[in-house]
């Protein structure tokens, strides 16, 4: 009966049903199959039961932030901020673009906001700088991927709530990955452009420096607030999304004065709607999952994986997310798939936060991988330019993610040390 209920969901769809109608559906005729007699009005309560969850409420909080930065000047602030500092560098322009979404990241949790929000002011700085406009493009919609790996991740909080990880531990081991991500990249962006002889920007002077800093300095505590209030143990992650809710609300409306109170309000109502789309799927990933359970599915996966390589283990993992990537949004593909992997990371020993740093880069990768990468589709609405030539100068991008993919499944002190160091 399961089988039908796979089938099925897959047949919706390909038929373009939306993937939590899919989920329902799907549920609701496996559901009396196997078990005759079931009250289904337990769907329901299973549904209401998955986004009753306390950690969940950071999802709204972080989303309508990340939300008011994209409407309001801290993207300036924060692209001129990083431009001073490594601005004079081979690819210095490149890099600022690598910096400034890492920074945004931090307050963030959504890479297509970065790609709206620093895009547009970089993009022809960028192509007026002698970068190809493509390239320009390629370097943007990359970059924004470091704001699902910097933390306040939405995927690492999806994953917490699947798995039961502590989501501010998952925030930190997101913390470390991020870095690497984005030192990798700015380390391509630098040798390219001394190969391709853009020019460089003159230093900037320590007056120049001082001034951007002081005009980013409500920009940068932003992360500075929600990193440390978690790491030191002040805040859970879900009070962290209500102060930087509170923040940028201040900065924006009363400091930068870049929003007016009526957006606030419009603001609200765009990120309600996004809210609404994810916890819908939340409550019918929730309604799967417990389905799967009842009818022993995680026992029977870890019966077939029981001395299994843990090589093995991690293969199949990373080349089930890696490929979803191509065809769903992250956010959906922690739902559905994070409950089937787990017996098979607990039957080999896999530590919980190593695991979440794998599905969450698996994601981002995703996050820009044909025929239906997330981040591919708002650059061509954004830049206005055709698919086919936003994909090609993604490759390098996705090569080094597959790269750094590599080494933290083989090291996994890469996202663990940090959040062992955590009180």
């Amino acid at each position: 009966m399961l089988a039908i209920c796979g089938v099925l969901f897959f047949v919706l769809l390909v038929l373009g049903v939306p993937i939590f109608m899919s989920m329902v559906v799907a549920c609701l005729v496996a559901l009396p199959m196997s078990f005759p007699g079931m009250d289904m009005g337990l769907a329901i309560q299973r549904i209401v039961g998955g986004i009753d969850t306390f950690s969940l409420l950071s999802i709204p909080f972080f989303m309508y932030a990340a939300d008011i930065m994209s409407k309001g000047d801290i993207g300036h602030k924060l692209v001129n901020f990083a431009n001073r500092l490594v601005g004079h560098l081979p690819g210095g322009l490149a890099i600022t673009t690598v910096v400034t979404c890492t920074i945004f990241g931090a307050g963030d949790g959504a890479g297509p906001a970065a790609i709206v929000a620093i895009g547009m002011i970089l993009y022809p700085a960028l192509c007026d700088h002698g970068y190809d406009s493509y390239k320009a493009i390629g370097c943007i919609t990359a970059s924004s991927t470091l704001a699902m790996l910097i933390p306040p991740g939405i995927a690492m909080i999806l994953y917490g709530v699947s798995s039961g990880a502590s989501v501010g531990k998952l925030f930190m081991s997101g913390l470390s990955v991020g870095v690497v991500v984005a030192i990798v990249f700015s380390l391509y962006v630098c040798v390219d452009a001394i190969k391709n002889k853009i020019p460089r920007q003159k230093p900037a002077t320590f007056r120049e420096v001082l001034d951007a800093t002081k005009k980013a300095i409500w920009a940068l505590g932003l992360p500075l607030i929600i990193l440390l209030g978690i790491y030191a143990g002040v805040m859970t992650p879900t009070e962290a999304a209500a102060v930087a809710v509170a923040y940028v609300l201040i900065v924006e409306l009363f400091i930068y004065r870049s929003i007016t109170f009526k957006e606030v309000f419009e603001i609200g109502v765009t990120s309600g709607r996004m809210v609404a789309m994810i916890f819908i799927l939340i409550g019918a990933g929730s309604l799967l999952s417990w389905i799967l359970t009842a009818a022993q599915v995680p026992q029977s996966i870890v019966a077939l994986t029981s001395g299994t390589s843990p090589y093995v283990v991690l293969l199949i993992i990373n080349a089930l997310f890696l490929v979803a990537g191509m065809f769903m949004d992250p956010n959906s593909i922690v739902i559905v798939l994070t409950p089937l992997v787990l017996p098979m990371a607990q039957v080999v020993g896999l530590d919980m936060l190593h695991l979440g740093m794998i599905v969450v880069l698996c994601c981002a990768i995703g996050m820009l991988t044909p025929p239906f990468g997330l981040n591919i589709f708002v650059s061509v609405g954004t830049f206005k330019q055709p698919f086919e030539k936003v994909v090609k100068p993604l490759w390098p991008y996705i090569v080094m993610m597959l790269g750094v993919l590599v080494l933290v499944n083989l090291f996994p002190q890469i996202s663990l040390w940090l959040p062992n160091q955590m009180p």
